[in-house]
């Protein structure tokens, strides 16, 4: 047995990721579909999306082509998803980031809802 296995014998969680954003989403993704790594996202809103849930006023959209702005671990993902516009719109970031959740059920390792008032050393 590994390092690895020893260590997470018994353990739910390993990794505790905050936020399910681009970021959160794109972590949850690597550790536990890539590395097997046993992790568990905290998102403070209802759903995904991290800024691009909150930031929903009148005229919110990505500065950088949205192309860019999308995930590139998957050539199959960068395939079945067009955007319908250079520079997209905050509701299409949105549903590109609920796609992406769907896509990979990433969903069921995200508790929501949840905030998180302290971080602690073990």
């Amino acid at each position: 047995m590994d390092n690895l296995n020893i260590l997470m014998k018994g353990v739910d969680t390993l990794v505790t990721v905050v936020g399910a954003g681009f970021t959160g989403l794109y972590a949850l993704h690597k550790l536990r579909d890539q590395m097997k790594v046993p992790v568990r996202v905290f998102e403070s809103a209802p759903d995904v999306g991290g800024t691009w849930y909150w930031n929903n006023y009148l005229g919110a959209r990505c500065d950088i082509e949205s192309v860019h702005y999308s995930y590139s671990f998957d050539p199959q993902l960068q395939q079945e998803w067009t955007w319908s516009e250079k520079f997209a719109a905050q509701p299409e970031i949105l549903k590109y980031l609920n796609h992406v959740a769907d896509r990979f059920d990433l969903r069921k390792d995200i508790t929501f809802n949840t905030k998180g008032l302290c971080c602690t050393k073990i």
